[in-house]
């Protein structure tokens, strides 16, 4: 079954009434079988249809589907209580690997009747975990109904478990087995060496004497057995950090088995966690805790100094600055007590937050590290100088600093560099530098902008927080260099690039252009000279080299900005790498040439014979455009008469013409086209023409990409063929429906042919058509339509599932069909 089948089928269970559902399971069992098994989003009135059958065939399908669909594993729960050993073998099986599926497991075990042969049947499902295979899921048989089972689970898990588990699966085997039984289960555990339980062969054996058995046994679980079974077994659940664990009885399932490193980090999420316990788990698997732990450590352990000699500790730098981090993060890492003690200093600085997100405490430790320097930059510089190689704490690399010698070489910047273009971010000691700076007072950081080095001022402006104070105090040391190495990163804020745009100097502009990411109207008026508040400002010969050098098909959006710049150096730039495709496109570039620097420069224009960059040898004017243009040079009102013939270009009912007897082929490009090369659309004459003689399917959909395209022409383009996903089919849809220009409800009602919509709607529903991001299902229309045309008829649900496949027209026309059809 494809696809579309599949979709049809869970389409028709998910709009249909329960009556109708019910008749469905029958009329279409083998297909809703694929569907149950294979399906990524099962209807829930088709689940719990399926679960009140009684078709075991079904049932199985059912238990077979992809676990971690949409309302599975609710799906899953209630088939697992229904008690049929075959369904229940199906649920085990598919359940298999997926770590979130005890309670499933352990609710099949629950559910099922120990008097019912089929779940001891050959093959059946007690057989199959008896063998080798069932071991890596018996946890759940623990508490099953089946004494040989429980017993099979103890021999194999009874090690792991705490002791009052051990009692709530004997207690099993009483409630099941009898006396006999738990008498037996005795003598196996004496010969199972007490599976790590020293008097239970003792106790099993007072219990299966006394006059009430069940009294000797425990039969519930308190909820630290429940955390301990769970961390044991790695059950892929998070604790409840809201139940405190009884931590004495933590350490006693401890000391009678340790506890793995993996465990004891699961339980170090708790809050109270006894950090002796969290240390144990470290000091067994140093590298494994610092990767999977959530939960403090102690200083001393996690740094090596606290650890026996036979447990040795090498660690990579980012797994200690991960736990470091961590822990300043959660609030159990004193800073001081890092600054202090910790070494290198590099690895406690680098372990630091960033000064905007750090705490309070944070900042507080900070400031006291750094007071000692107060603004003295002799002591700033110094610190940069020694922490790269500094083997003490970050305390003592402070003190260091203050105390080397001072004098004029002392304050100036070692190995100082220039601004990078693009900027990068820094590293090793100029990362570390940077970081203690931001955390400084804004008079020290004042004090110390004279001193730094062109690369770390550009750094401090582009990456991290620049207050506005700090700005200002680095442009009135820097001046102009400070702008142009700002401007130097795609991603600046929004507040800085606007106060870098509005300097409108040509320098900086050209660094904005080339490094930075701003919108597409800024580049327009930058390559037209135009400044933000006004006047003109040149373009910077850096800019007009860049555009002399991009190539259209990584930059293409640099270079059309520039057509109808106006400037005679940017139009030659831009027409030798990126061509105008359109005739009005080409005479608008002309015009704005000769609006702003006369026909004299036109002329040149035409008369040039150098484009560098330019692939083919034909001037990029000639033709049509070279001869009109020509003929308005050689009149007295030249202006004037290259106006009328672009007005003329761009009539109406010309356009409308063009664009009908354009190739179909290329019609959606030469509409794409006119919009980027400054032609208005005539959505009125478009309307009014296709309203006349319909628009090629082709044209339609150009016109339909369009953000502006008439809500007419958008439903008379998804009128056309929807061939998704076959082909490239309504490339444009998503987009419309995104925008809230058509609704699914449209499609449902409009596009053509039904199998097709089916599946695009149902991919869609899905989520595989992620451009869809703010998708509707049309359940509503949907559930008008099949009322109207179907009504509560399971025969005529039937006949349009059977007529869908080679149906060529739209959804409402196959449910009028199949109406009259049945009817």
């Amino acid at each position: 079954m494809g696809d579309v089948e599949r979709a049809a089928i869970a389409a028709a269970y998910r709009l249909a009434q329960p009556s109708v559902i019910r008749e469905l399971l029958e009329r279409l069992r083998a297909g809703t079988s694929e569907l149950l098994e294979h399906g990524q989003a099962l209807p829930r009135g088709l689940t719990d249809a399926v679960i009140a059958s009684g078709d075991r065939g079904l049932q199985v399908a059912l238990a077979k589907g992809y676990y971690g669909a949409p309302g599975m594993r609710a799906a899953h729960l209630g088939l697992a209580r229904l008690g049929d050993p075959v369904v229940g073998q199906a649920l085990y099986k598919a359940r298999r690997w997926a770590d979130s599926s005890p309670d499933i497991r352990a609710a099949v075990l629950a559910g099922a009747d120990p008097a019912d042969p089929g779940w001891r049947a050959p093959g059946g499902l007690v057989e199959q975990l008896l063998g080798p295979d069932g071991d890596n899921v018996l946890a759940p048989a623990l508490r099953a109904p089946f004494p040989e089972l429980v017993a099979h689970a103890l021999q194999r898990h009874g090690e792991l478990l705490p002791p009052a588990m051990v009692e709530v699966s004997c207690r099993a085997v009483l409630d099941h087995g009898g006396r006999a039984q738990l008498a037996s289960l005795a003598d196996l555990v004496e010969q199972w060496d007490e599976l790590g339980h020293p008097g239970l062969a003792a106790l099993l054996r007072r219990a299966a004497a006394a006059p009430e058995p069940a009294a000797l046994l425990r039969g519930d679980l308190s909820a630290t057995d429940e955390l301990l079974f769970a961390v044991r077994h790695r059950s892929g659940r998070r604790p409840d950090l809201t139940v405190r664990p009884d931590w004495a009885q933590v350490w006693m399932e401890h000391r009678r088995r340790p506890l793995s490193a993996d465990a004891i980090m699961t339980l170090n999420r708790f809050p109270d966690c006894p950090p002796d316990l969290a240390v144990e788990g470290f000091r067994s698997d140093p590298s494994g805790t610092l990767a999977r732990g959530t939960g403090p450590l102690p200083l001393p352990v996690l740094l090596g100094t606290d650890l026996p000699a036979d447990v040795a500790l090498d660690l990579p730098a980012y797994r200690l600055h991960q736990a470091l981090r961590a822990g300043i993060e959660a609030g159990w890492l004193p800073v001081e007590w890092m600054l202090r003690e910790v070494r290198p200093a590099q690895l406690a600085l680098e372990s630091l937050p960033q000064a905007a997100v750090a705490g309070d405490a944070t900042r507080a430790a900070v400031a006291g590290l750094l007071a000692p320097l107060g603004a003295d930059p002799a002591a700033w510089i110094s610190l940069y100088r020694l922490v790269g190689k500094f083997q003490g704490p970050a305390e003592e690399l402070v003190a260091a600093a203050r105390t080397a010698p001072g004098g004029a070489k002392a304050r100036s910047w070692p190995r100082a560099l220039d601004a990078t273009f693009p900027s990068r971010e820094p590293d090793g000691a100029r990362w570390i530098f940077q970081l203690l700076f931001r955390y400084a007072e804004p008079d020290v950081q004042e004090a110390l902008v004279p001193y730094l080095d062109a690369r770390t001022i550009q750094q401090l402006l582009v990456f991290g927080p620049c207050p506005g104070r700090l700005r200002d105090r680095i442009t009135a040391v820097h001046g102009r260099a400070a702008h142009l190495a700002q401007a130097s990163h795609r991603a600046l804020p929004a507040e800085a690039l606007t106060q870098l745009l509005d300097l409108d100097d040509p320098e900086v502009n050209a660094k904005l252009y080339r490094y930075c990411t701003i919108d597409q109207e800024e580049r327009v008026r930058i390559l037209a000279g135009q400044g933000r508040r006004g006047g003109t400002v040149p373009v910077h010969p850096e800019l007009l080299a860049d555009l002399a050098a991009v190539k259209a098909t990584h930059r293409r959006h640099w270079l059309t900005a520039g057509h109808f710049s106006g400037d005679p150096q940017v139009l030659r730039a831009t027409l030798a790498r990126c061509q105008l495709h359109t005739e009005a496109g080409r005479l608008r570039a002309v015009l704005r040439l000769w609006e702003r620097h006369g026909p004299q420069e036109v002329e040149a224009l035409l008369d040039e014979t150098e484009f560098p960059g330019r692939v083919v040898e034909r001037h990029p004017l000639a033709g049509g455009t070279s001869r009109t243009v020509r003929k308005a040079l050689s009149a007295p009102d030249g202006l004037a008469v290259l106006r009328a013939r672009l007005a003329a270009e761009e009539e109406p009912e010309r356009l409308v013409a063009l664009l009908r007897r354009k190739a179909v082929a290329a019609v959606a490009d030469l509409v794409r086209y006119l919009a980027a090369e400054g032609t208005a659309l005539p959505w009125p004459e478009l309307t009014r023409a296709h309203q006349e003689e319909p628009l090629g399917a082709e044209l339609l959909a150009g016109l339909a990409a369009r953000p502006d395209c008439p809500r007419v022409l958008l439903l008379a383009a998804l009128r056309t063929e929807l061939t998704w996903p076959r082909s490239i089919g309504l490339t444009w849809l998503p987009a419309a429906l995104d925008a809230g220009r058509l609704t699914t409800a449209d499609v449902l009602r409009e596009a053509y042919p039904a199998p097709a919509v089916l599946e695009y709607l149902a991919a869609a529903d899905l989520g595989r058509h992620r451009q869809v991001t703010r998708w509707r299902p049309p359940v509503r229309e949907a559930t008008r339509l099949l009322d109207e045309h179907l009504g509560t008829d399971p025969e005529a649900f039937a006949v349009a599932l059977q007529l869908l496949p080679d149906f060529t027209g739209s959804l409402p026309e196959l449910l009028a069909t199949t109406a009259a059809v049945v009817g």
